[in-house]
């Protein structure tokens, strides 16, 4: 269960806030944990119902915090109230984009980025309000300890603290076929003593397998990319750890 509320909740928003926190030039390496670099607190919007996506996360190593939030009122209002509390904040940078009907408000101050993404719908507003650390002060990482087959990347790597436990959801793109990686892993992860306790999927055009070591469970979920080189595939690993 834990691990499909991590994939519901955090996949969607590599969209939009990967590509931010990819944009550093050359930065100072940190080899501090990321999980326990304490980020500032920012309200949400008066009379708003919030809850935390994830208090402690990083993306590809960089420390993030993510709340949701229904506003009962018009995105306007939203707007002025992000608006008017950041330009009084301190001489950071703010940056406003529309991305279809979502608005987006970014501001930058200091070592740390904030970010609010709204819409409205009928007469409430969803939103997102995001902290993180910039990129610029510290280097995205994407490394891993789980196995990686060969001819396979990291596009991406979550990371979370919840309940005092920690998970890891990587996201890899491979030139290998459905039936290679399910072979790689099977074979490594039983070499490093995980038990496979369920599967499902045909195996040809993707599959969902489960592995439990100890108190540790990891789900593989891959799927052929269709449209493309036929050797293609996409993999989602959720390590719960």
């Amino acid at each position: 269960m834990l691990i499909a509320v991590i994939g519901k909740r955090i996949l969607p928003l590599l969209a939009w806030l990967v590509p931010a926190l990819m944009l550093a030039g050359q930065v100072q390496a940190a080899a501090r944990d990321p999980l326990t670099i304490e980020l500032p607190a920012t309200e949400v919007i008066p009379g708003a119902q919030w809850q935390w996506v994830g208090q402690r996360m990083a993306i590809n190593d960089i420390p993030i915090s993510i709340k949701v939030f229904t506003y009962p009122g018009s995105a306007e209002e939203v707007k002025r109230f992000y608006l008017d509390r950041w330009r009084l904040s301190g001489l950071g940078k703010l940056s406003q984009q529309t991305v279809g009907n979502a608005r987006i408000i970014t501001y930058q101050l200091d070592q740390h980025v904030y970010s609010v993404q709204f819409a409205q719908h009928g007469d409430n507003v969803d939103g997102k309000l995001v902290v993180s650390l910039s990129p610029l002060s510290r280097r995205p990482s994407r490394d891993t300890r789980l196995p990686l087959p060969p001819r396979t990347q990291v596009a991406s790597k979550v990371e979370s603290l919840d309940g005092g436990r920690r998970s890891e959801t990587l996201t890899l793109e491979s030139r290998l076929g459905v039936p290679q990686v399910i072979d790689f892993y099977i074979n490594r992860l039983q070499n490093d003593g995980w038990q496979r306790y369920s599967a499902s999927g045909d195996g040809r055009s993707g599959a969902v397998i489960s592995f439990q070591r100890q108190g540790e469970l990891l789900q593989l979920n891959i799927k052929g990319l269709q449209g493309r080189n036929s050797n293609s595939s996409e993999v989602l690993l959720n390590w719960v750890k």
